[in-house]
């Protein structure tokens, strides 16, 4: 199915994160990236020349990368798009909602160019965040790449946690019970390490993937002098994307530059057991809220894309194994199937994400996506 756009919006700076808020099917956060200061927004080639030009400088303070956190909400046919809040800072790389509250409040976790990690909370009655504490990770010329909350989970009761990946080439975690700081760090990747996720089933368990083409595992508890493995077979491209299923434990989804989608055991972590040629470079997944089967792709050159697999839905508790099936309760995924697609992006698909029960009236799933050159948002349903 090619899915067309319900409503867009220029970002100015190019938007390469989106999510919306968990709890709140009208409301999602887009940020953005700009580089060489705040100014009219730039050409693809301009900011490719600035990109390079930034390379040969190797993080020399005369870059600066400016950016916005952007919160927009849409109504339930997503037709009617409006920009809620903005907030001027560093530029950003990924951004996060907490599943579970923080401190009280649904919390909004940005990773920005400064070596930040900034923390916004949601007002219930207004409906916009306010900032809630900055978190230094790391010098102000290492960026922060991406972030996970450790209580992707509903039924999650430990407390909050974050894990950071830095351009560096290490990875850290923030705790705390009133405010967040940094608990430990480590070196992790001989290259950026583009992506740091938790087992949201067992959050003493982080993976992350990186440029070196690696997959790497860590147990929190053992402290992360070394890997709990190294997968470095499976990749042609960089590792960009990891998301562990919330509904589908011991199972994670990895993406990675070289086009294609691999689902992984976390017990048998060397081997994919399956793979999807997604027709373009990976950058972001995101599994459906409530549908065990159903991932969602940011394909990059390649757009963005809804992919089944089969074998993954969930049998009912208590009952007993299905034939094949094994006893994390779930059936060996067959081959992904490309249900939809989104082309109306005119530049590198980056930002995607589902609403959290947002639904038209003809009961498709609403989904928001953002691009980077382009500096566009679209709404769409499939």
């Amino acid at each position: 199915m090619q899915c067309t756009s319900l409503s867009s919006v220029d970002t100015d700076y190019s938007a390469c994160a989106l999510e919306f808020c968990p709890g709140r099917p009208s409301l999602f956060a887009c940020g953005t990236y700009q580089e060489g200061g705040a100014a009219e927004p730039a050409s693809e080639a301009q900011l490719v020349e600035e990109e390079d030009e930034a390379e040969t400088q190797q993080g020399s303070p005369e870059v600066t990368r400016v950016g916005r956190c952007l919160l927009y909400e849409v109504d339930g046919e997503g037709r009617n798009l409006e920009e809620k809040q903005r907030i001027e800072g560093p530029a950003i790389l990924d951004l996060k909602w907490s599943l579970q509250p923080f401190q009280g409040k649904t919390t909004l976790a940005v990773a920005d160019a400064k070596g930040h990690v900034q923390l916004h909370g949601l007002d219930d009655e207004s409906g916009l965040l306010s900032h809630v504490q900055t978190v230094d990770c790391a010098d102000d010329k290492t960026l922060c790449l991406s972030l996970d909350w450790s209580t992707r989970r509903q039924a999650s009761s430990d407390s909050a946690s974050i894990v950071v990946s830095l351009s560096s080439g290490s990875i850290c975690t923030l705790g705390g019970e009133s405010s967040l700081s940094v608990t430990n760090e480590w070196h992790a990747h001989d290259f950026e390490p583009w992506i740091a996720a938790f087992d949201c089933w067992q959050p003493t368990t982080v993976w992350t993937g990186g440029d070196d083409l690696k997959l790497k595992g860590w147990d929190l508890r053992q402290g992360c002098d070394s890997p709990t493995f190294v997968n470095k077979r499976s990749f042609e491209g960089g590792v960009t994307t990891i998301q562990s299923h919330q509904h589908v434990e011991n199972l994670f989804a990895v993406g990675s530059y070289d086009s294609h989608v691999r689902l992984f055991d976390r017990r048998k972590p060397l081997v994919p057991l399956t793979t999807f040629d997604a027709g373009g470079g990976i950058w972001r997944l995101k599994w459906h809220p409530t549908d065990p089967q159903r991932l969602l792709v940011a394909a990059m050159h390649g757009g963005f894309k809804v992919v089944d697999f089969d074998g993954l839905a969930l049998r009912e508790a208590g009952s007993t194994a299905a034939a094949g099936e094994d006893a994390g309760g779930w059936v060996r995924p067959g081959e992904g199937a490309l249900k939809a697609r989104f082309d109306g992006h005119e530049s590198l698909a980056y930002g995607v994400d589902w609403s959290d029960g947002g639904k038209t009236s003809e009961g498709r799933d609403l989904v928001a996506s953002c691009s980077f050159y382009d500096h566009s948002l679209h709404v769409w349903a499939c």
